[in-house]
């Protein structure tokens, strides 16, 4: 129960810090950048919520190409920009806590 609700946290806080690291300054074309990076993380978080583990491992699938991504932009603007490794660290954790959740999971349905 523990690890869901900080898995869920994770990844309320990558929404937040994928919102913040594209929307600022405001315009038409970053709100739907914004909207197309958060749309992923939006449909699975109903899944995470109930721990369906389908929808678990595709949530862990693609936190793999958001972990990607911030490290590139991470590297690329040398750690400056805090919004990218507020969301690094957050989907990397995320990550190994959704494993351990789906692990947990399948223990437990033997």
């Amino acid at each position: 129960m523990l690890v869901r609700r900080a898995t869920v946290g994770c990844h309320l806080l990558l929404l937040v810090a994928v919102l913040a690291s594209v929307v600022p300054p405001v315009s038409a074309l970053r709100l739907g950048v914004a909207a197309v990076l958060a749309l992923p993380l939006l449909l699975t978080l109903r899944g995470l919520v109930q721990a369906r583990r389908p929808s678990l491992q595709w949530l862990a699938v693609l936190l793999v190409v958001y972990i990607g991504g911030f490290s590139v932009e991470v590297v690329a603007r040398s750690g400056e920009a805090p919004a990218y490794n507020i969301a690094l660290i957050a989907a990397v954790l995320e990550l190994g806590l959704l494993l351990a959740l789906i692990r947990r999971l399948s223990r437990s349905g033997r």
